[in-house]
């Protein structure tokens, strides 16, 4: 692998690894599961079965004379399989039911659902906030969509600690549109597929702390009555105690390699669910597996979203693309208090005209680039897949190419630079490959 900026000679990876170098120190091994990758984050993914050892992560880096300490996490994600995400299986695990859940019909006609007023937003003058993503509290027989309650108590503590605000999805979206005005360290709070759990570990916990969370729902998991899912009375349940519900499509699919018709027809069914259940449709939607594309994303706003949520990591800004926002994703492997810290403190690599623009790829090995809107030195990028070249044109753009074309399924790439109060600047991006 070589590294250059424009005007200065190639160093090969020996040359930036001699001692006194920015990339001392940040060429991590990775643990993987044969078949399943687990997350992005720091440390080794513990497998279920077996475990291998991949060939070390080396971030993509411009030469510094930057000291050792200043390097950025490294956050590849390793993909021991195509088409395994960081935070989600091929598909939500459905165990058939011993006997599907029977809910009370509601005619939100006769039988509105009110849901608790929420608080004022709190006034401050950030334009940025981190939304972290959950799916399952304490089911430790699903390690890679799994939080351990202990894991997920400590969460908790921190943010409840007083350095943070946690505010509902809903106010962090509507701030940020309209050019900021959020509390320093403003942190939203995501979950993924409404397993019962939500209800039964979950909510009992946010509830003591008067925490705010939104519930991406897949409809038809739930009209199907799996068990471990939760069933239309306890998502009314938690509408009426002021909880965000947002859309997750119908059959939870890989939306990219629908046509657009089947795409059109998972939301427009979600659509007409929502409205039958709970007498509303959400405004606010999560890509099933983070996967989305340019005829997906359109058919999504014409469903009426004003926002929507994939699984690329970073902080969420005013510069972001509002229907591709990034979260940072949780579980047993990547839910460590260090890893949360660090994201929970985390600020946006503020960038503009990102290529690829459309999220899955038409060209492999992809051209990687983007625009820098402001001053940043020594950034460091992490792919999950492939050798690549950076190139630093100017100050502001920066291009990134790869030696070969990356494995099908999905690829990530993750670039830090060290920020204002030693917090990272981070920017990361998913691609869907055919």
């Amino acid at each position: 692998m070589k590294f250059e900026t424009k005007g200065q000679r190639s160093s090969s990876v020996t040359d930036l690894l001699s001692p006194g170098s920015m990339l001392r120190g940040m060429v991590f091994g990775m643990s993987f599961a044969v078949g399943l990758t687990f997350g992005v984050g720091q440390g080794s993914a513990q497998s279920v079965e077996t475990e291998t050892t991949a060939p070390a992560t080396t971030p993509v880096a411009e030469p510094s004379a930057q000291s050792d300490s200043a390097t950025g996490p490294d956050m590849s994600a390793q993909s021991a399989a195509p088409g395994a995400t960081a935070s989600e299986t091929a598909a939500p695990e459905v165990p058939q039911p011993e006997a599907p859940a029977v809910d009370q019909a509601v005619d939100p006609a006769v039988d509105p659902i009110v849901a608790e007023k929420p608080a004022a937003a709190p006034a401050g003058d950030a334009t940025s906030a981190v939304v972290f993503m959950y799916h399952r509290f304490g089911e430790d027989e699903y390690p890679s969509t799994n939080i351990k309650i202990d894991q997920f108590k400590e969460h908790i503590a921190e943010l409840t600690s007083g350095g943070y605000t946690v505010m509902g999805l809903p106010q962090i979206v509507t701030a940020i549109e309209n050019g900021g005005g959020l509390p320093d360290r403003t942190i939203g709070i995501t979950i993924d597929d409404a397993y019962r759990s939500v209800y039964e570990q979950a909510w009992p916990i946010f509830k003591a702390h008067n925490m705010p969370f939104t519930v991406f729902v897949s409809t038809q998991q739930i009209d199907d009555g799996f068990s471990n899912y939760m069933t239309w009375d306890m998502v009314r349940d938690l509408v009426k105690a002021g909880v965000t519900i947002g859309g997750h499509s119908q059959h939870h699919s890989h939306l990219p390699d629908l046509d657009i018709a089947a795409v059109k027809a998972e939301l427009d069914h979600s659509a007409k669910r929502f409205k039958e259940e709970l007498g509303f449709v959400p405004d606010i939607f999560a890509y099933p597996y983070g996967e989305a594309n340019a005829d997906v994303i359109n058919a999504v706003k014409e469903a009426g979203y004003k926002a929507a949520f994939g699984q690329q990591s970073g902080a969420m800004s005013t510069e972001s693309d509002f229907m591709y926002l990034p979260r940072f994703a949780l579980n047993e492997h990547y839910g460590a208090m260090d890893r949360f810290k660090l994201a929970a403190n985390s600020l946006p690599l503020r960038v503009s005209d990102v290529t690829p623009g459309d999220y899955t790829l038409t060209r492999n090995p992809p051209a990687f680039g983007f625009t820098l809107k402001e001053p940043t030195a020594n950034i460091a990028c992490y792919p999950s897949d492939g050798d690549a070249t950076m190139s630093r044109l100017g100050d502001e753009r920066v291009e990134i190419r790869l030696d070969g074309p990356v494995a099908s399924g999905r690829w990530r790439i993750n670039c830090t630079a060290m920020g204002p109060d030693s917090r990272w600047q981070w920017f990361g991006m998913l691609y869907t490959v055919p």
